[in-house]
């Protein structure tokens, strides 16, 4: 049989033009072989079979009856819908009930939506039948012809047309409790009449001790007559945990954090042990909650108890527990803000609870808070080390100092032989630097402080970090005499062209000849419009180098976001040169990550030379990207960098293939058709989406043109030609 999903009732398939359903068995049996056929069906279901009776005379009646076959279904769990005890504490995951002494202990149990029979459930197997209705019809207008009469239709038996009462196809539920056991009752089951997915049980015998236990079981039925069993256990406890003065150990050398004090919780329950201890730090004047912190106490094993049996304790329900808790705080959690001139005290609440999440507590008094070391204590960075020298800077790292405090920024302030000075501000995160601008075999020395707090509120490090050192010999280049002969002859060249130019005036052919030079000029500019675009693509602004003289300030700093980023060097083939920038070259590549196939994209090498100035300039537009740029479907995509032992870092960026907007343009200039202009509506809102994704990331443009908007195979624009200017460097100087 079939489910109707607009009537929700099982019935007879229905025939259709385009789709005559066939029975699956039929057969005759006649009156002088009176045998009684049988018939197994090949899957799960709700079968009808309809038996035919006829005479001689060809009258016929017609009887029907339904049946469920299912030799394979089983009732499963939920694992979603848990059995529990309602009535417990929920803060204990409903294992223990904390029913007060002298009240009467009733028990909530619940099963919702535990069990079920899928088959069954899916399958519709208990809902009601449909009458039948007659399969043909000879147009004559005849009572009861092929029809089912009432009286003849199945009313009677296990599986009638009726609906039969379930619950997720389980037809039945019983229940029965006692004492735990691992052994399935065989007696004492209660049915849950009527039937339904909760049942309250009052405990008979008094008020229940603490450390008691009880387990209920609950069977279920479905109408093959299979069943399945699942039980739950409920623990009692209404007292609290024994709580005992703690002892604290004030800023000590091995704790867990750099700057840690230790505290030693005593404790005890030996109903239901302790599950946990939480502290509040709180400012004695006050009350204010500075901080609060959370401590789960983990059970031990009975071998363990039985080797400390004075330190350890175990309960009834088999675990075992430390009495003294040793707990590491960091002194930073007390949270003294930077800008707090007057001292305070801060007390200590400590809260312990067992297993049924009843607590006890107790405060101690941590004293004033300056005491504690880190804080208002502003360290400096450490173990300065240099990483290269040349004759005209010099290359550092140093380790972070920990501390209790935002860190704000860093401060390099060199000191020049003549005790002048030049300060560099550093990015917060940063632990390499490189100190530019130097003179050649010259000695300096610096200070290295940290700046804590924000732009309003902040301290520096009080004691810097201090470093001398001593710049490389000059490199060879062109030699004075060389230097002096280049401007003698600037100086007669220019001589010249002054001369040239008093002679063309006073003659009268100046004019003429700024008319031919203008005329000359425009004709270069014509000649560069009409260049081939057939390589659109390899000269996208996105791959140029044109922007690349700033001096960043992101070249300085060590990304901690770029590691989902990196991309491994086995992953990019380089196939073929592009372009070739001031300081690097562009290659269209092959990108094997992330187990798809192969994309095309463009990727920005460092030329062979790698000067300092340029691997600074890499870095810094990586960093850049990562730190402040993001994904955006209107902004050039930079998908990663990748780390060459060989070339050194290098910037991997999406290739668009269609090449910049403004040689687009050029193109259709004299084509403008409906599809172009709505085409450019479609551009032009791209852009804007594009331009407010960049704002929205403080990330200014300066320089928006159509020669900076690129188009990808689609036409979509992709915004490109940013990035971070040498002011930003040049406010860090003194």
């Amino acid at each position: 049989m079939e489910f109707s999903l607009d009537y929700l009732v099982l019935r007879e398939p229905d025939i259709l033009s385009d789709y005559n359903p066939v029975p699956e068995f039929i057969t005759e049996v006649l009156a002088s072989n009176n045998t009684f056929p049988e018939y197994e069906p090949k899957e799960p279901g709700v079968y009808s079979t309809i038996l035919e009776v006829a005479d001689k005379a060809n009258n016929s009646r017609y009887v029907r009856r339904i049946a469920i076959f299912d030799k394979t279904s089983e009732i499963s769990i939920m694992s979603s819908h848990r059995l529990f005890i309602s009535s417990a504490s929920n803060q204990s995951n409903y294992n223990w009930q904390t029913t007060p002494e002298n009240v009467q202990t009733t028990l909530n149990v619940q099963w919702e939506n535990h069990f079920i029979n899928e088959v069954h459930e899916h399958g519709h197997f208990l809902a009601s039948v449909q009458d039948y209705t007659a399969r043909l019809s000879d147009n004559v207008k005849r009572v009861d012809y092929k029809e089912i009469e009432p009286q003849f239709d199945d009313n009677e038996g296990n599986r009638t047309k009726k609906e039969i009462p379930n619950i997720n196809s389980i037809v039945r539920f019983e229940l029965s409790h006692r004492t735990p056991s691992t052994v399935i009752p065989t007696s004492g089951w209660e049915d849950i009449v009527p039937m339904k997915e909760n049942k309250s049980i009052v405990l008979n015998g008094g008020n229940i001790r603490d450390g008691y236990s009880y387990q209920v079981w609950v069977r279920a039925h479905d109408v093959m007559g299979n069943t399945k069993i699942d039980s739950t256990v409920v623990y009692f406890d209404h007292s609290q945990p024994i709580i005992y003065s703690p002892k604290f150990k004030k800023n000590v050398d091995d704790g867990k954090f750099p700057f840690s004090s230790r505290i030693t919780v005593t404790a005890k329950d030996e109903h239901s042990g302790i599950s946990k201890v939480s502290f509040k730090f709180m400012v004695n004047s006050t009350g204010e909650v500075k901080n609060q912190k959370d401590f789960r106490i983990e059970s031990q094993t009975q071998s363990h108890c039985n080797q400390l049996p004075k330190e350890c304790y175990c309960i009834s329900k088999g675990e075992c527990f430390m009495i003294d808790s040793v707990l590491d705080i960091d002194n930073c959690w007390l949270k003294v803000p930077i800008d707090r001139v007057k001292d305070e005290v801060h007390i200590l609440q400590i809260s312990v609870y067992n297993l049924a999440m009843l607590s006890s507590m107790i405060t101690y008094n941590l004293g004033e808070v300056n005491s504690f070391k880190g804080i208002k204590e502003y360290y400096s960075p450490s173990n300065i080390t240099i990483l290269k020298t040349s004759d005209t800077s010099l290359g550092i790292s140093w380790i972070q100092a920990p501390t209790c405090y935002e860190r704000a920024g860093i401060l390099i302030r060199l000191f020049r032989p003549d005790n002048s000075t030049r300060d560099f501000k550093v990015h917060k995160d940063a632990t390499t630097f490189d100190l530019t601008g130097l003179s050649p075999t010259t000695q300096y020395w610096f200070q290295l402080f940290t700046k804590y707090g924000n732009d309003t509120k902040f301290e520096m490090s009080g004691s810097p970090a201090i470093l001398k050192f001593q710049t490389a010999e000059a490199s060879v280049g062109f030699p004075p005499g060389g230097v002096a002969g280049l401007s003698a002859g600037f100086i007669l060249l220019l001589v010249g062209v002054v001369v040239v130019l008093l002679f063309l005036g006073r003659t009268g052919r100046l004019q003429p000849a700024k008319a031919r030079m203008t005329q000359g000029i425009r004709t270069i500019r014509n000649t560069i419009r009409v260049r081939s675009h057939t390589n659109g693509g390899y000269n996208n602004r996105a791959y140029s180098t044109k922007f690349d003289d700033d001096i960043y300030f992101y070249g300085q700093m060590e990304s901690t976001g770029a590691t989902n980023l990196k991309i491994s060097r086995k992953d990019i083939s380089l196939e073929s040169e592009l372009a070739q920038g001031r300081f690097a070259t562009i290659y269209l590549a092959k990108y094997y990550g992330n187990h798809r196939d192969a994309q095309t994209v463009a990727a920005k090498v460092l030329k062979d030379d790698q000067k300092e100035e340029n691997v600074m300039k890499m870095k810094a537009k990586i960093n850049f990207y990562i730190e402040k740029v993001g994904h955006h479907k209107n902004v050039v995509d930079f998908i990663g960098y990748v780390e060459d032992d060989v070339r050194g870092s290098f910037m991997v960026l999406e290739y668009c293939e269609s090449g910049v907007l403004k040689e687009f343009l050029i193109s259709k200039k004299s084509d403008v058709t409906v599809d172009l202009e709505e085409r450019l509506f479609r551009m032009v809102f791209g852009v804007c989406l594009g331009m407010d994704y960049l704002s929205s990331k403080k990330v200014v443009h300066r320089r928006l043109a159509a020669r900076n908007i690129l188009l990808d195979h689609l036409f979509e624009p992709k915004i490109t030609g940013f990035g971070p200017e040498p002011e930003a460097e040049r406010e860090g100087e003194g």
